[in-house]
């Protein structure tokens, strides 16, 4: 079994706290910079041997107000002599004064924006992987701590480091940086192309159509598109016997030469390494899938405490499984970000398996950071959500709530919503669904399973007392089972506890007969408030132990 070269699943942030508490830090008796009544901007104008230039910087792209005012921001600032260089290398000039170009000023202007992130973010929360809020340009910043643990060896965007870090001020805090972060420009596709390490799935991404359709960065609704690409590497094609674009064809669709046919297995092959939205090794789910490009297919992953596993196989002998290179993974783009998978991924076909649907946290404009908890929002914001009537619906994560990974969708109101689910592998399942039941619920709804009525009604309005809690065997025989031990709130009440916070079992014969998508509508019988939490399918196998509610089964009740 393989244990070195790989992206652990908690994504190094174990080994950064080991080796800080262990080795002395280099920057451990820094001079920090104390700002305990100054603002970023009077921070940097106090300390003009570091940040002069870019504070001149900031007064030439009219970003200097900003910085000043009220907030709460996280400003990566380049020292003088990472301005120096910068200026030298992009303009050809000495000093900040020479630029007076509308053009350059407007790329300052960019690069102003780039550095900057609108919520405080300390080092503390730096992990291997992107910041988890976008800077003023909408892209996400990088950490990576590959060089080593300690914030002295993190870089931000695998091109800069800190010199000075954690710097308090009155509206936000200031990490000085060794250098000036480019912006991105490129697409996934052309970063690839530039980086020339997978130069045969380049080309076998240009043959099959896929390159241009993913170096479009933005749709014609004016979103950006998000792409996340697992590749294999000319490196790890050689250790396959497959050192040029032939080889691959040879491979994978010898004598089928129409890579644009979507029938075509190396069209497929292709398609099957793209997913649809924005992930960093630490934003793969813990257990579960995700879905690609190609219809009817997914990931499966599976993080261990040594190693993030992909198509892992469930034979108990040989097992065998897809992972990470860390060197050439969580590279970012403009629209994505690519990962170097470390052999050869072909199409996988899992087994049935247990899949949670947390209805807020699964869905990819909550990873993308395009929806926040306590907005509102219409159903054309979001993929994979429809509802009627039109208007505004929100979510809410925040520790209080007493739900899975304390989130869930506020559907008060509502003739319907309807949720796209992650793709399925195809079985037998049970189908349970938990919301927020009990004394302030009023809905009563029908579920729709891709266009046809299932199970019984959800009564959200039933008290546990109703359905014969706490009894387990009284409440299945009413068709609900309890919530989770192990899923608590802020307060460390516990979901199981709680009278109001049953699964309600939809159906015990679910059957998938292929691995897909499908489409999960609540139909209100009656309308009224309601918050759903997540939807859960079980396999029904064989022999297999009744419902455990101390975790879901993929233990995971945060």
């Amino acid at each position: 079994m393989r244990t070195n070269k790989f992206i652990t699943w908690l994504s190094m942030a174990v080994l950064i706290m080991v080796v800080s508490v262990g080795c002395k830090d280099k920057l451990e008796d820094s001079t920090y910079f104390t700002s305990d009544d100054l603002s970023v901007i009077q921070t940097l104008e106090a300390n003009p041997e570091v940040f002069s230039s870019y504070v001149e910087i900031l007064l030439k792209t009219g970003s200097y107000n900003a910085l000043k005012s009220y907030g709460n921001y996280t400003c990566f600032a380049p020292t003088n002599e990472a301005v120096k260089t910068f200026l030298k290398e992009k303009f050809n000039v000495e000093t900040v004064a020479e630029i007076s170009s509308p053009e350059d000023i407007e790329y300052l202007r960019t690069v102003v924006k780039f550095q900057t992130i609108p919520t405080g973010r300390g080092t503390s929360g730096f992990v291997e992987g992107r910041i988890s809020d976008t800077t003023y340009t909408g892209d996400f910043l990088t950490t990576s701590f590959l060089k080593g643990g300690g914030i002295a060896n993190v870089e931000i965007n695998r091109e800069v480091g800190l010199t000075e870090y954690d710097i308090k001020a009155t509206n936000g805090i200031i990490h000085a940086i060794n250098g000036v972060l480019h912006p991105y420009v490129d697409p996934v596709t052309v970063v690839m192309e530039k980086a020339g390490k997978h130069t045969i799935f380049v080309e076998a991404l240009k043959q099959t159509g896929y390159f241009d359709k993913l170096s479009v960065i933005y749709d014609e609704t004016g979103s950006k598109n998000s792409f996340t690409v697992l590749a294999e590497s000319d490196e790890v094609y050689a250790q396959e016997g497959i050192n040029s674009f032939d080889d691959l064809v040879n491979r994978i669709s010898p004598g089928a030469l129409d890579f644009s046919d979507s029938e075509n297995e190396l069209n497929r092959f292709v398609a099957y390494h793209v997913a649809e939205n924005f992930l960093y090794s630490i934003n793969f789910p813990n257990e579960g899938f995700i879905t690609t490009i190609l219809p009817r297919n997914a990931w499966k992953v599976f993080k261990t405490d040594k190693e993030l596993k992909i198509n892992e196989t469930e034979t108990g002998v040989d097992d065998t499984w897809t992972s990470l290179i860390s060197a050439g993974s969580n590279l970012p783009a403009k629209n994505g970000v690519y990962h170097t998978v470390d052999k050869l991924m072909p199409i996988f076909t899992p087994k049935a398996k247990y899949l949670i649907f947390d209805l807020v946290t699964d869905q990819p404009e909550y990873q993308q950071g395009i929806v926040k908890s306590g907005g509102q929002y219409t159903s054309d914001v979001y993929s994979g959500v429809r509802w009627y009537p039109e208007g505004t619906r929100r979510f809410w994560k925040r520790g209080k709530e007493l739900n899975y990974k304390n989130s869930f969708f506020d559907v008060g109101g509502y003739a319907w919503i309807e949720f796209d689910t992650p793709i399925i592998p195809k079985g037998k399942y049970e189908m349970l669904i938990l919301g927020n039941g009990g004394n302030n619920a009023r809905a009563i709804i029908q579920v729709y399973w891709d266009g046809e009525p299932i199970g019984s009604l959800f009564d959200m309005t039933k008290k546990g007392t109703s359905i014969g809690w706490p009894d387990e065997a009284i409440m299945e025989s009413n068709g609900w089972r309890h919530g989770y031990k192990c899923i608590t709130d802020n307060k460390g009440n516990i979901q199981y506890d709680n009278s109001n916070k049953n699964r309600f079992i939809i159906t015990k014969e679910l059957l998938c007969p292929e691995q897909k998508s499908h489409v999960v509508r609540l139909q209100a019988i009656k309308a009224g408030n309601g918050g759903l939490d997540f939807i859960e399918f079980i396999p029904v196998i064989d022999n297999a132990p009744a419902d455990d509610s101390s975790c879901p089964p993929s233990g995971d009740g945060s």
